[in-house]
């Protein structure tokens, strides 16, 4: 009776492995057939020209010098820390702004890291536009830290920012070892 019983188990495990394999591969099959085949990928279209599409880098728009005004580990046991800061600059050559945010550093394979995070400029006269901010970066050889990526901004309309919100920038900073930072942000054309 216990030979049988042992042999019963057996043959139930070896049924819950084999309904394991055919569902995996039920799904894997499932997962690869999603993408077309090759013979049936889209035609081109002959009226699209691809140099038709361009981007370039127009003019700078925003100079800020910051200095981080805090910094945070928001997950114990994740290599990503929360940093803000706080600075003034100009927009366009001719605005005085002051400049808030605050990113979130995630660090990745083989030195470079992500960040994202979220900020607002403002005027003399209380003028304020909101961004976001996707980059990568590094640090340099020097113990200084270079990021570059996009800015996304949102104003109101009417006022000195009035035309952010139509337009994508592109940023360039670097961050010395106390912190402090300068940024440029160049109009994406």
């Amino acid at each position: 009776l216990k030979s049988l019983k042992f042999v019963s188990s057996k043959l139930s495990l070896l049924t819950a492995f084999m309904l394991v394999i055919m569902i995996t591969y039920s799904i894997m099959s499932n997962q690869f057939s999603f993408a077309p085949p090759p013979e049936h990928m889209m035609a081109i279209d002959p009226t699209l020209r691809p140099e038709n599409v361009t981007a370039s880098v127009g003019d700078l728009m925003i100079v800020v010098f910051s200095s981080g005004s805090g910094m945070r580990i928001p997950e114990p046991d994740k290599a990503a820390m929360e940093v803000s800061w706080v600075g003034g600059g100009n927009y366009r050559g001719t605005t005085n702004i002051s400049d808030f945010g605050t990113v979130m550093v995630e660090s990745g394979a083989n030195g470079v890291s992500r960040s994202h995070g979220q900020g607002m400029i403002m005027d003399s006269k209380g003028e304020v536009a909101t961004y976001r901010i996707q980059g990568l970066g590094n640090m340099g050889s020097d113990g200084y830290f270079r990021n570059h990526g996009i800015v996304f901004f949102n104003a109101t309309s009417g006022g000195v920012f009035d035309q952010l919100s139509s337009t994508v920038g592109v940023f360039a900073n670097e961050v010395n070892q106390k912190g402090n930072a300068v940024t440029k942000i160049w109009e994406l054309e």
